[in-house]
């Protein structure tokens, strides 16, 4: 958690997720298995059905629809990461300067 908070505010974002950063070591449950995400959205208040996860993982992937959430795929323009994301995934995004118009598609 204090590799995650810091690295968030290096980069100036820790104010944005505050309150809201949760860890595999807190809740005891790692990807692929739904535990992590399950654990945040109860936390929060959300339903899966509700929820959407970013990953750039293929177990992260996993994690997000065996939780029941929807998954946009980032693969920070690679495209080996593309090609095994693009196999399990819905939606693959490449530049995360792309995410506040997917999100903003789906929550309206």
């Amino acid at each position: 958690m204090s590799k995650l908070t810091h690295t968030l505010g290096l980069t100036k974002l820790l104010g944005r997720f505050e309150g809201r950063i949760f860890s595999g070591y807190d809740v005891g449950s790692w990807k692929p298995d739904p535990g992590l995400f399950l654990h945040a959205g109860q936390t929060l208040g959300v339903h899966p059905s509700r929820c959407i996860v970013v990953e750039d993982s293929v177990s992260g992937v996993q994690a997000a629809k065996a939780a029941g959430m929807r998954v946009l795929g980032f693969t920070g323009g690679d495209p080996g990461t593309g090609l095994q994301l693009g196999a399990i995934c819905e939606e693959l995004f490449h530049r995360m300067s792309d995410l506040p118009d997917l999100l903003q598609a789906r929550v309206g």
